[in-house]
C-alpha cells in the first residue's frame, strides 16, 4: 500500500516534469525567446486559464450540487494565513531576516495554486473525480488570485511606510471568469450558450493545462540562480513552505476529516512550491528578486520529492483511495 501510494504520485509528478522540461529546454536552446514565453504566459493567465475556468464551471457546476462552494475561497485564505504566520514566527526567531521580510513571507505564503495542481489531479484521479476537483481548484483560485494580487503585492512592496494596497488588483482575468461563470449558472443563462460558442471555449480551455507547465519550465530556465547570497533565507523559507506547512495541514486534515477530495485539495495546495507569479510581482514592485527567484527554482526541484512524500502520507494515514 505504501509503495502504491508513493509510486502513483511519483508517476503523476514525472509527467509534469517532462512537460516542464520541454519549456525549460525550449528557452535554453533559444527555440522560444524570453519575449515569446512572456506572451505565452500572458495567454495562459489572460485567456486559456479563464476559458478553462468558465467552461468547466458553466458545464459542471451547480449551486445545488456544490452548496458549500463558498468554503473553497476561504480555504485558500487559510492556506495563505498558515504560511504567513509560520513565516512571521521564523522572522521573529531570526532577526537577520528582517531586511528580507517581504520576499521571505511571500515565499511562505503563496504557492503554485493552479499550474501544478490542475495537471497533477488530472493524472491522479479518475475522470469523474477530476471534474469535481477542477471545480474545487477553480473556486480555491478565486480566493488565491484575489489575495496574491492585493495582499501579496502589499507584502512585497512594503518598505517602511511606503506600502501600497490596491483592491483593483484583486479583479484579474481568472477571478472575473470565475465570477462571470457563477453568475451564468445562478441565473440559468448557461442554456443560452450555443454549442458553436461553448465548444471552441472548451477546446481553448483544454490548452491551459499542458501550456501552463511548459510556461513554468520556461520561467525556471530564465531565473538567474548563480548568485547564492540568499542561501540561508531561501532554505528557511523552503523548509517552512515545503515541510512545515504540509505537515501542519496533514495533521489538520487527519483531525478534522473533511470530505476526501477536500482533504486532498488542502494537502495538494499545502505541498506546492512557491508561486511563479511572485517573480513577476517582485519585478513589477522592484522587490528583492534574487531570494524569490532562487526559492522558486529550488522549490520546484525539491517539490518533486516532497509532493509525493506528503500526498503518499495523506493516502496512507487517511485511507484515501484515488477514485
Amino acid at each position: 500500500m505504501i509503495f502504491h501510494s508513493f509510486s502513483t504520485t511519483c508517476q503523476a509528478i514525472l509527467e509534469l516534469v517532462i512537460l516542464g522540461a520541454v519549456g525549460f529546454f525550449l528557452l535554453r536552446r533559444k527555440l522560444v525567446s524570453e519575449e515569446g514565453l512572456k506572451t505565452l504566459s500572458e495567454l495562459v493567465i489572460g485567456l486559456f486559464l479563464p476559458l478553462l475556468m468558465f467552461s468547466e464551471i458553466t458545464a459542471r457546476f451547480s449551486f445545488r450540487q456544490f452548496s458549500d462552494w463558498w468554503i473553497f475561497p476561504l480555504l485558500s485564505l487559510l492556506v495563505t494565513a498558515v504560511g504567513y504566520f509560520f513565516g512571521l514566527f521564523v522572522v521573529a526567531l531570526d532577526r537577520s531576516l528582517i531586511s528580507q521580510e517581504g520576499p521571505f513571507l511571500g515565499i511562505t505564503m503563496f504557492q503554485n495554486s493552479g499550474y501544478l495542481p490542475l495537471p497533477l489531479v488530472a493524472s491522479l484521479l479518475a475522470p469523474g473525480a477530476v471534474s469535481d476537483m477542477f471545480i474545487y481548484i477553480f473556486l480555491f483560485l478565486l480566493g488565491f488570485n484575489m489575495t496574491i494580487f492585493s495582499f501579496g503585492v502589499f507584502v512585497l512592496s512594503c518598505k517602511g511606510k511606503a506600502c501600497r494596497f490596491d483592491t483593483k488588483d484583486m479583479f484579474n482575468a481568472p477571478v472575473i471568469a470565475t465570477l462571470l461563470a457563477l453568475v451564468f449558472v445562478f441565473f440559468g443563462w448557461t442554456r443560452f450558450i450555443p454549442p458553436f460558442v461553448s465548444r471552441p471555449v472548451e477546446m481553448m480551455g483544454r490548452c491551459a493545462i499542458p501550456l501552463s507547465i511548459i510556461v513554468v519550465g520556461g520561467n525556471l530556465a530564465l531565473i538567474r540562480i548563480r548568485s547564492m547570497q540568499h542561501v540561508r533565507p531561501m532554505l528557511l523559507g523552503l523548509i517552512v513552505k515545503l515541510l512545515v506547512v504540509p505537515l501542519a495541514f496533514l495533521v489538520f486534515v487527519l483531525l478534522v476529516r473533511p470530505k476526501p477530495l477536500v482533504g486532498l485539495l488542502l494537502m495538494l495546495q499545502a505541498c506546492m512550491p512557491p508561486a511563479a507569479l511572485l517573480s513577476v510581482i517582485a519585478k513589477n514592485q522592484k522587490a528583492q528578486e534574487g531570494l524569490i527567484n532562487q526559492a522558486i527554482f529550488y522549490g520546484h526541484i525539491a517539490s518533486i520529492f516532497t509532493i509525493p512524500l506528503f500526498l503518499g502520507l495523506y493516502q496512507i494515514f487517511s485511507g484515501f483511495q484515488s477514485p
